[in-house]
């Protein structure tokens, strides 16, 4: 059934038809029409929701029945049925929407649906905002974000207690997470090395493979060449991709005495096995750490601990992102992280950085610290909305569902307070 046409809607149909000169007709494909053309106009993005997955979407360009959406990664499932929202004027829209084809360039087209399937005011005011800055800390909720993950965060949290525990924290020390991660590979072996890349650090080859490949290379006995460069189906991979492109570019012969010489320069450094694992700062390569054990130890590393280290690197890589984070926000000259408007249920923020935008699409709980009436406000939020206004500027929307006692009475008397202002001017 069709939604009324409100007052809202109205006012917006009247400035959209200013700016493009479109007339209406009466029918509600139209009112959808224009909705549309309202997002283009702002570039909005707008959740996607398709097979299962959410992706964002933008309005490319709009047609008499249909709607070409611009929407990265998404490819054609078992369906053809889509659902979008968005928020225009303090009304929230919500679609089903028939997909016609998936085109290049990322384009998906769409058919403007016939009616308004579903519109609701906003229950709280939501309040414009010039003046008010906030400080934020991620909060851990799996090592890969989202959900979908309690089983292994049950693991690893009892695995890695004293390590999560500090992680967990809204300061989290670097120099001590440092010192309990070498804690956790010396019960694998105390052979290892942290590596991070500089600029006064001459690339070798393991420096260059590891920040193309981003992938753990596993060698679990040096004195096979085979380990080095068969065919390996497992999630710890080794040189078989390097020793494939060398022989495409330079030859059999080049790659196989490459490979050779390596093994023999391992070999005469008595290293029986090792391992060696990505360190990210978002989703960028910036170091690994390498694990090995020597002729000395008489022994080599096992499947079992490959995944126990390889867990490890994974919480090494949140805790340098969540610490940048954190260091980023409140190391900012503006004294704060930008609220561009706030209500009693959530708030918009800006930010510059497209890595933390990015990373905060996976890892989206997030922990608020505001000063309003001379007081920190505390809250607690999942990041919902993601709108990129520019390549220098990003939008978050934040539903909050968690404070501290009191908090929200003084948030909505602040709330009231600037609602009145702007009624008054």
């Amino acid at each position: 059934m069709a939604v009324g046409r409100s007052d809202s809607l109205q006012e917006l149909i009247t400035i959209l038809e200013t700016m493009f000169g479109e007339t209406i007709i009466g029918t509600d494909i139209n009112l959808v029409k224009h909705l549309f053309y309202y997002l283009k106009a702002d570039d909005v993005e707008f959740p996607f929701d398709y097979d299962g997955q959410r992706f964002f979407a933008v309005v490319e360009n709009i047609e008499e029945t249909n709607v070409n959406l611009r929407i990265s990664g998404a490819t054609q499932g078992l369906t053809l049925r889509a659902k979008i929202s968005f928020e225009i004027m303090n009304i929230l829209y919500q679609f089903e929407v028939i997909i016609l084809e998936f085109m290049e360039d990322s384009i998906v087209q769409i058919r403007i649906p016939s009616e308004l399937q579903a519109a609701s005011f906003r229950k709280n005011v939501r309040v414009a905002v010039d003046d008010l800055f906030m400080n934020y800390v991620i909060l851990f909720r799996s090592l890969s974000g989202g959900g979908r993950e309690i089983g292994r965060n049950i693991q690893v949290e009892q695995r890695f207690n004293s390590l999560m525990r500090e992680i967990k924290k809204d300061n989290s020390d670097l120099r001590l997470i440092n010192t309990i991660i070498s804690e956790y590979i010396t019960n694998v072996s105390k052979e290892y090395e942290i590596v991070f890349f500089s600029q006064d650090r001459e690339e070798t080859f393991l420096d260059s493979f590891v920040r193309r490949r981003d992938r753990p290379v596993f060698i679990p006995d040096t004195s096979l060449i085979i380990n080095y460069i068969r065919e390996d189906e497992e999630i710890v991979g080794n040189y078989r991709e390097e020793y494939m492109r060398m022989v495409l570019e330079n030859g059999q012969d080049y790659a196989d005495n490459f490979f050779r010489e390596l093994q023999k320069k391992e070999i005469r450094e008595f290293v029986i096995s090792y391992i060696v694992l990505p360190i990210r700062l978002f989703n960028d390569v910036v170091g690994y750490i390498r694990v090995y054990t020597s002729a000395m130890d008489r022994f080599s590393i096992t499947p079992f601990q490959v995944g126990y280290l390889i867990e490890l690197a994974e919480i090494f890589s949140y805790s340098i992102t969540k610490i940048f984070i954190r260091e980023n926000n409140y190391g900012n000259a503006k004294s704060g992280t930008r609220v561009v408007d706030i209500s009693i249920n959530g708030l918009l923020f800006e930010i510059e950085e497209k890595r933390i935008f990015q990373y905060l699409k996976k890892h989206n709980i997030i922990k608020m610290f505001i000063p309003v009436s001379e007081k920190i406000l505390i809250l607690r939020g999942e990041v919902v909305r993601y709108i990129a206004v520019d390549e220098e500027r990003f939008h978050l929307g934040v539903n909050f569902f968690d404070s501290n006692p009191d908090d929200m009475l003084i948030l909505q008397k602040y709330i009231f307070t600037r609602t009145r202002r702007i009624l008054s001017e």
